[in-house]
């Protein structure tokens, strides 16, 4: 255990309020759930007693909840410090309840690590926060005691972090001795250089291990975090990388010389909310969009900031006639649009989604849908030198979901419209071509036609079987028509029949594009078999639900999975291995268990590979999107059941088949379940672990998602656990200039496709 030595000191009020409410913007104040109001009037305050911790001055750490003026008492605060290398705290679990004044203290001791650092101060699983800086002077004296400890391997469930503070990464570092024996009572620390770290079990049990749970609350930039797991001269890290956020563009892609044009620029996290407050810089990439054209001079601002909502206006003039490519960057990420000036302006004006909304797409931030049973109509506007172009000019169109009436229109006093309709729901993008002498315009508009009717709802539960206090399920619901579309908007009711004192939320949640919506269910108590039922119920059409039914057990086994850094390299696949550790319920290693072990698509990634510069230096290849200077395009698995079978609706792409598919194989001995999953069976060792040597092409390195799963039974109870992963590609094969990263092409393009549209193959 490390001690470290520690005297009384005088308080220094250092106070920072943080309310039950926020506006989503880059600093957390704490958002309150709206399913609880209690909490919408709880703050917290924070006070040190001091703002430096050293050896000869331990800070105490005070802070008081209030339900407006009123004092809360027994209220538990929990508290967080941004790195245990600065310093820690005491007691060891970082928690504590409030007294009668609504005011509880907690120690904050130096570490061995000197630099600045936060604590944060959490009520009510988080919806309230609140975080105070401190500096460490790093001169903590450690005194090693316990066994002695060899070697540390820290995993990760997961190695990818979501932006939007929504997840989190479960931490296990294994302690062993020179002679590979695990090593019980050593105490271990944890650090990372951002995010929180919040430590479950310092000390190492019978299985040797510790862990830690990894968050990133309050900043969704996109970045690598390094995790540590230390005792004395022994360490070892991983990283894990903060992922989702994303930033983008939109306006025209013509614009008129001298004439004012607003971009729209929208900030979102990994769950797609806006992003408050983000600092936009924009910038020119001063480089014509083909070989030997002119460079368009344009005028930007340097920067934006994103408003409540996350989105902020540009105002954009062309001043010479080129090309040009506009750059957005924020919390790194970057987008970029490819304009072109000239005294054409090639816009569209009008969309009508065919059931009375009619407006202007050039200054809208997002289009209407349409329905299937409904007719939309798109115009476009050409004018040149702010003169409509001649009456006649021809227009070609194009669609990539729908009918046209006819495949060409042409101007009648500066504008040409068409219409489009379709019997299947999906994205559609519109394409308008003029060409009138040597100048061809081209512009796009992108819409989304949904299904209106709910015939199907399929409701399941994943886990099926959860143990008590405070374990998950998610529910998920899928809807569908009669013809198998999916269908969006609906706003679906979830009702739950449970004895045993469980929760769900959301009670309501809205349909996405996918068909999709979900609550979670949250234990109480153990209940009999199948005895937790969760109904989900269209709000409109109430003779639509389905049911579904869960139970809730003492969990006989307990399954951590993790990964490292490494990747293997055999040629033409790669193997990257995962272990899955098996303990019982007092912690000790199960041996001979048997586990089922399964990879599902989540998702794939559609774009192509690009080599990064800086200035004339070669750094690495990296994946792009359609533009090169974009991120590549997501999609997710066709296989919206994961059953393996190719239904109506599913073939998003229409290219015949399953997108993803299975893309891994593994090194264990394999049944295939069906083509979107392979099934694994495996024995925990004398350890009470085993080694899943995931195998792929490498052709699919970083273009894939898979869900990993792990599963085991033990008198009729299950226990599992999921990690979503990217599969990887090695540094090796993304650092030679001249050789491209492995491809299943003979483009650069992923093996996808490379446009920025599910709703086509390439």
């Amino acid at each position: 255990m490390e001690l470290f030595r520690r005297l009384s000191f005088a308080m220094v009020l250092l106070t920072l309020v943080g309310c039950g409410g926020g506006d989503g913007g880059l600093s957390n104040g704490g958002n309150p759930d709206p399913g609880d109001g209690d909490d919408n009037n709880l703050t917290i305050s924070l006070a040190l007693s001091s703002d430096t911790v050293s050896e000869q001055n331990p800070v105490t750490i005070t802070a008081t909840v209030m339900d407006g003026s009123n004092a809360v008492a027994n209220k538990l605060v929990s508290f967080l410090v941004s790195d245990s290398s600065l310093a820690y705290l005491s007691p060891e679990n970082g928690a504590a309840t409030t007294n009668s004044e609504g005011i509880v203290e907690i120690q904050l001791l130096v570490g061995t690590k000197s630099g600045g650092g936060t604590i944060t101060a959490s009520i009510d699983s988080e919806t309230v926060t609140n975080t105070i800086a401190f500096n460490s002077a790093g001169d903590g004296e450690v005194i090693v005691e316990g066994p002695e400890v060899a070697d540390i391997t820290l995993i990760a469930n997961a190695q990818q972090l979501a932006s939007s503070g929504a997840q989190e990464v479960l931490l296990t570092a294994i302690a062993k001795d020179g002679n590979n024996n695990l090593v019980k009572d050593a105490t271990l620390a944890f650090s990372s250089d951002s995010g929180q770290i919040q430590v479950t079990n310092a000390v190492t049990g019978d299985n040797g291990q510790a862990s830690a749970i990894l968050r990133t609350q309050g900043n969704p930039e996109n970045r690598t975090i390094k995790v540590t797991a230390i005792k004395g001269t022994v360490s070892d890290d991983i990283d894990v990388f903060v992922v989702g956020t994303n930033v983008q563009l939109t306006g025209s892609s013509s614009l008129a010389l001298g004439d004012v044009n607003t971009f729209i620029i929208n900030v979102v996290n990994s769950d797609s909310e806006g992003i408050a407050g983000a600092e936009v810089a924009l910038s020119l990439s001063g480089q014509a969009s083909e070989a030997g054209g002119e460079v368009a001079d344009i005028t930007i601002p340097d920067s934006v900031i994103t408003d409540a909502s996350g989105q902020a206006t540009v105002s954009i003039v062309g001043n010479s006639g080129g090309s040009n490519s506009i750059v957005a960057s924020t919390l790194g990420a970057t987008t970029t649009k490819s304009v072109s000036v000239q005294a054409d302006s090639f816009t569209f004006t009008s969309f009508n989604d065919g059931n009375g909304t009619i407006i202007n797409p050039s200054s809208a931030i997002t289009l209407p849908d349409v329905l299937l049973s409904d007719t939309a109509t798109v115009t476009l506007t050409w004018n040149r030198s702010n003169t409509p172009v001649a009456d006649g000019t021809v227009v070609e169109f194009t669609t990539t979901r729908g009918t046209l009436p006819s495949n060409q229109g042409v101007i009648t006093n500066g504008t040409v419209s068409v219409t489009v309709n379709s019997s299947d729901a999906g994205d559609a993008i519109v394409t308008f071509t003029g060409t009138d002498g040597d100048v061809v315009l081209s512009n796009s508009l992108e819409f989304e036609f949904v299904a209106e009717s709910v015939d199907t709802v399929i409701a399941q539960a994943s886990p099926s079987s959860i143990g008590p206090s405070g374990q998950t399920s998610t529910i998920s619901v899928i809807v569908k028509d009669a013809n198998g579309n999916l269908v969006k908007n609906k706003v679906i009711d979830f009702n739950l029949s449970d004895t045993t004192g469980g929760s769900i939320f959301p009670a309501s949640a809205v349909t996405d594009s996918s068909g999709n919506a979900s609550t979670v269910y949250t234990s109480n108590a153990v209940s009999a078999q199948d005895d937790v039922a969760i109904t989900a119920t269209v709000r409109d059409q109430q003779d639509k639900s389905d049911t579904v039914t869960l139970t809730v057990a003492d969990r006989e086994l307990f399954i951590a999975l993790g990964t490292g850094n490494e990747i293997q390299d055999n040629v033409t696949t790669y193997t990257k291995q995962f272990i899955a550790f098996v303990t019982d319920a007092d912690g000790n290693p199960v041996v001979g268990q048997k586990l089922t072990i399964s990879s599902v698509p989540e998702g794939y990634y559609k774009g192509q590979w690009v080599r990064i510069y800086d200035g004339d230096e070669f750094i690495r290849w990296e994946t792009r999107g359609e533009v090169a200077t974009n991120g590549t395009h997501y999609c997710t698995n066709e296989d919206v059941n994961r059953d393996g079978i190719l239904d109506p609706g599913e073939d998003t792409n229409n290219n015949g088949f399953l997108t993803p598919g299975n893309v891994v194989a593994s090194l264990l001995t394999v049944s295939v379940e069906n083509d979107n999953t392979v099934v694994v069976e495996a024995i925990t060792d004398d350890e009470g672990k085993v080694n899943i040597d995931l195998v792929y092409a490498q052709s699919y390195g970083n273009w894939v998602d898979i869900n990993l799963i792990v599963s085991g039974k033990v008198s009729g109870t299950e226990s599992s656990v999921k990690t979503t992963y990217s599969l990887p590609v090695s540094g090796e094969d993304v650092s030679n200039e001249d050789v491209a990263p492995p491809m299943s092409n003979v483009s650069n393009w992923g093996p996808f496709g490379l446009r920025a549209n599910c709703s086509v193959p390439d």
